[in-house]
């Protein structure tokens, strides 16, 4: 055995044990903060090293406080918990439900638990920032894709899109940015790779259905999930989900099923072997967001849960298009459009251009929540209209030249300039 190999497996180690005694500083806490945390340790394999490591230095945040520090920091939601009744409620300790949220949501002193819960987490993660070592800023990348088979008019097409960016005409074949980035000895996936990057998780190909121009993102460098691969899986999940009956107590046992459930045979290749992208999918369907119904909706949400849930070093999120929804069906309540309805599907073009711009902008939306936007330049590429709208990340913005017109060369230049130098601001 190689000192590598021996080293990881004290690490495994050490980690399993230091994960263990959080258990025991969970229960601790005020019963309504427990099963957010028992949840998240109990699919600690399937979380993102992000995840993880916020996990982490959360519980030992916690466990930095002495024992009559950490009473007295507690002692509010302890008295306010009593005033709720939580002691008198069936409340799941091992994991977040619906019949959890909706008890809390009734409670007449909702808002003052609301409260309590973001005091206790920011003085935890204060205490856990002063004494963690904090990696560096690190520069990134989020690239929307509009496809050519869309249409859209280049002098409207970032007409709502506001002032925060700045439109560029492309000189050349816009899909060729793309390509760039993605193909030969300079890309985003290998200067990833010089700095140290070897984490799937950094670099996310999120498609749509109209498919990268390229293939040389080979399986396993990188997190990659295609709507049309998971149609199968998609049409099985939705099935289930139609069978959720309307009682919260009941609900709860379907979705647990349905998380629960052995999906292998409708698993793409792919993915046969990603826990963490498989169980990523799963919540994704379920989260009651449109993934399941519309491939646009599932490119934005897919997009904005990798962004908040793994803070990706560079995302690709290329949108696709659509079937016209069909009448007397119910998209409203999930039904499945090609077996409620005989009808042919039909694309829908001008339908489909409207949702991929919209959802595009909230996939910019999304990435401004986290102090990572401070470091992260933001690409939407309008194929069809030979345009594209970019947002520069704070460090970039003044030294911009602003240029209005720029070669697919040139754009793609500018981005792996920008991922190849750490940011000024640290923000």
């Amino acid at each position: 055995m190689t000192v590598d190999m021996l080293n990881k497996r004290a690490r495994g180690s050490s980690e399993a044990g230091e994960i263990e005694s959080f258990g025991s500083l969970i229960k601790r806490l005020p019963v309504t903060m427990r099963p957010s945390l028992n949840g998240q340790f109990t699919a600690w394999d399937t979380l993102f090293p992000f995840e993880q490591q916020r996990l982490k230095d959360f519980m030992r945040g916690v466990e930095s406080f002495n024992p009559s520090a950490l009473d007295a920091l507690l002692a509010p939601m302890r008295r306010l918990e009593g005033k709720m009744g939580v002691q008198s409620w069936n409340f799941d300790q091992t994991a977040d439900t619906m019949e959890n949220a909706s008890l809390l949501a009734r409670s007449a002193a909702f808002s003052e638990w609301r409260a309590q819960v973001q005091y206790i987490y920011d003085a935890v993660e204060t205490a856990a920032h002063a004494s963690a070592q904090r990696p560096g800023a690190q520069s990134r990348l989020v690239v929307a894709i509009l496809p050519r088979s869309l249409p859209f008019e280049p002098a409207k097409v970032w007409s709502k899109w506001g002032d925060g960016g700045a439109e560029l005409s492309i000189d050349g074949d816009a899909t060729h940015i793309t390509e760039l980035l993605l193909q030969g000895p300079s890309s985003v996936r290998d200067l990833l790779v010089q700095q140290g990057s070897i984490e799937t998780s950094d670099l996310w190909l999120i498609d749509g259905g109209s498919g990268f121009s390229t293939t040389s993102v080979s399986q396993g460098v990188a997190s990659t999930l295609t709507c049309a691969a998971l149609g199968h899986l998609r049409e099985r999940v939705l099935a289930q989900v139609n069978t959720v009956p309307k009682s919260i107590e009941v609900t709860d046992q379907t979705l647990a099923s349905i998380r629960g459930k052995n999906w292998d045979p409708w698993w793409p290749p792919e993915l046969k072997d990603e826990a963490r992208l498989r169980r990523f999918v799963i919540d994704l369907y379920l989260s009651g967001n449109g993934a399941l119904i519309f491939s646009n909706a599932f490119v934005e949400w897919a997009a904005s849960e990798a962004i908040r849930r793994a803070r990706p070093r560079v995302l690709f999120a290329r949108f696709g298009l659509r079937a016209k929804p069909k009448p007397f069906t119910g998209i409203a309540i999930f039904e499945n459009q090609h077996h409620i309805s005989a009808l042919p599907d039909v694309d829908d073009l001008q339908g489909s251009a409207i949702d991929a711009a919209v959802l595009a902008r909230y996939i910019l939306l999304a990435a401004q929540r986290y102090p990572e936007c401070a470091q992260t330049a933001f690409l939407c590429i309008a194929e069809s209209a030979e345009s594209a709208y970019f947002v520069l990340p704070d460090a970039l913005k003044t030294s911009w030249t602003n240029p209005t017109k720029a070669t697919p060369q040139q754009i793609a230049h500018w981005l792996i300039q920008h991922l190849s130098t750490p940011p000024r601001n640290h923000g």
